[in-house]
């Protein structure tokens, strides 16, 4: 695998954090740990919804369902029947992802050709169920959801304190970036992409699209899972809106933001947001929400390719007022 571009800054900005980690402990505070982990976790949810969408062409606006399926799981098997191992627990969230998302996506891709508007209809519907149906299942605690979900142990070690959930965090999400990075850069996400770009041609030159496309959402729907029990082992609760709608099209606003088609663009702008989310939502309760959607139209309509392609943008303008004040020139010597 070559990693280059913005692969290779992801990495590095994975080993900055990691180093920079003991100064962050040693002059931060609890807030900040916690945002750190907070964005690690959602990261991988970023990832899902990247695989699925950027890379895939797979449109879904239901992605937290997977993210609150892997939490839920997480939390009874922690709470009622006292796993508390991180390892047996991550492994149950995700094998409880996989198999929604397996169920799902046969039923969505198998024996047809949708489209990206049937698959997030879809999605988004999906995500509206779930959370009504956790908001009145009364064996998940219904509306209060899950609290008091015990602190994980490794190896017989309780993790019981914010740097230690933060490497956990650390370590969960640098193994599955590297394995997406592994998936997009091998034949198979080629693969995904000649799907993504034209699903009709890839189907004339041999490629299985139904079954490209359900591995894909399966797989997408374990690693959202996945995030989802790391969520609950280390934020001690799991509620409804885990599984719900507002989780999903914040996981769309990150790639949109960030730019489809990429890793670090999607990461960045989740950081970023989660980083200045808490702070401008209690200085700006009204303004905040308007503002995040007025810089998602003004990322729709000027930066369709996400802040990413901030850099590309800049050059192809300085290119073209280069070429209209060289033109006159190239006139007078005709």
């Amino acid at each position: 695998m070559v990693i280059k571009g913005r692969n290779a800054a992801a990495i590095a900005i994975i080993v900055a954090i990691a180093a920079a980690s003991p100064f962050i402990f040693i002059f931060g505070n609890d807030y900040i740990t916690g945002t750190l982990t907070r964005i690690l976790i959602l990261g991988l949810l970023v990832l899902s919804v990247e695989l699925a969408w950027g890379q895939t062409g797979m449109f879904t606006l239901g992605q937290a369902v997977f993210f609150g399926v892997g939490a839920y799981s997480a939390a009874v098997v922690a709470k009622d029947y006292g796993i508390t191992d991180v390892i047996a627990i991550l492994s149950v969230a995700g094998f409880a992802g996989l198999i929604i998302g397996l169920l799902i996506g046969a039923f969505l891709f198998t024996g047809r050709r949708v489209s990206e508007l049937y698959v997030a209809l879809f999605t988004l519907a999906l995500a509206y169920a779930a959370q009504r149906l956790a908001t009145s299942w009364s064996a998940i605690g219904a509306a209060n959801g899950i609290p008091g979900i015990p602190f994980p142990t490794l190896f017989g070690l309780k993790l019981d304190s914010g740097p230690i959930l933060f490497y956990l965090a650390l370590v969960v999400f640098a193994i599955f970036f590297f394995i997406c990075l592994w998936v997009v850069n091998s034949q198979f996400g080629l693969t995904m992409n000649a799907i993504r770009d034209d699903e009709e041609r890839a189907e004339f030159f041999g490629y299985r699209r139904q079954t490209i496309q359900v591995l894909v959402f399966t797989g997408t729907a374990g690693l959202a899972a996945v995030g989802g029990g790391l969520f609950a082992i280390t934020e001690g609760f799991v509620s409804p809106s885990l599984l719900g709608i507002a989780l999903s099209t914040s996981a769309v606003l990150w790639v949109v933001l960030g730019g489809k088609g990429t890793f670090l663009g999607p990461l960045l702008a989740l950081a970023i947001l989660q980083i200045l989310d808490r702070r401008m939502q209690d200085a700006f309760p009204q303004f905040w929400p308007i503002a995040i959607g007025g810089l998602l139209l003004i990322t729709i309509v000027f930066l369709p390719k996400g802040i990413m392609s901030i850099p590309q943008v800049l050059r192809e303008r300085k290119s073209q007022r280069v070429l209209r004040h060289s033109a006159p020139i190239r006139e007078d010597i005709q």
